[in-house]
């Protein structure tokens, strides 16, 4: 399995989307990806679906499905857009709808989403290009949750995370300092 190359001294070279080549490195096995990858709480699916207009969701970086499969166990439809073509043969094989694009590249063809998810994935998807697909993607009053096993964001994506937090009242409790699963990120459409 890939390992993440020792971290560089300067932060601005640090960000995860400039090293897709980490990410990509995943579906050299996917099924071994598939086993040892922790899944989340059911109490965070639930809280994602109920804070939503509907049911139709989107899983950006769906790998080899194991968010997908949670949502879609709950009754919604969802399609999944992963980049690695051996990743998404996993997912596939496992029910799932699964597109291969790079959520940044990807062209919702006048689909619309009532949540977009990522489960340990949005660090490796470039910022900007990646929030402009989702915001053509969501519906009005669709929801994005970004979410991780374990993550340490950048100072200012901690800060603006926090920010998205206070503003909108999860009930859970938000932990700057260690983004995890039980500190689930919502945002909404205006992005």
């Amino acid at each position: 399995m890939t390992t993440l190359p020792p971290e560089p001294a300067d932060s601005a070279i640090r960000q995860s989307h400039t090293q897709r080549q980490v990410a990509e490195g995943f579906g050299d096995d996917a099924e071994r990806y598939d086993r040892a990858r922790p899944s989340y709480p059911a109490e965070l699916v639930d809280r994602i679906i109920a804070a939503s207009p509907g049911r139709d969701v989107l899983d950006m970086g769906a790998g080899t499905g194991i968010v997908a499969r949670l949502f879609a166990a709950r009754d919604c439809r969802v399609l999944g857009v992963e980049p690695d073509p051996r990743m998404a043969e996993t997912a596939r094989r496992r029910g799932l709808d699964i597109e291969v694009a790079k959520i940044e590249d990807w062209d919702p063809a006048g689909r619309q989403f009532d949540a977009a998810v990522a489960g340990q994935a949005w660090h490796w998807v470039e910022p900007v290009a990646g929030a402009s697909t989702v915001a053509k993607a969501l519906r009005p009053g669709g929801r994005i949750a970004l979410f991780w096993n374990v993550y340490q964001p950048e100072d200012k994506a901690r800060e603006a995370f926090g920010k998205v937090h206070a503003r909108v009242d999860t009930g859970l409790p938000f932990n700057p300092e260690a983004v995890t699963a039980a500190s689930i990120v919502e945002g909404y459409h205006q992005m």
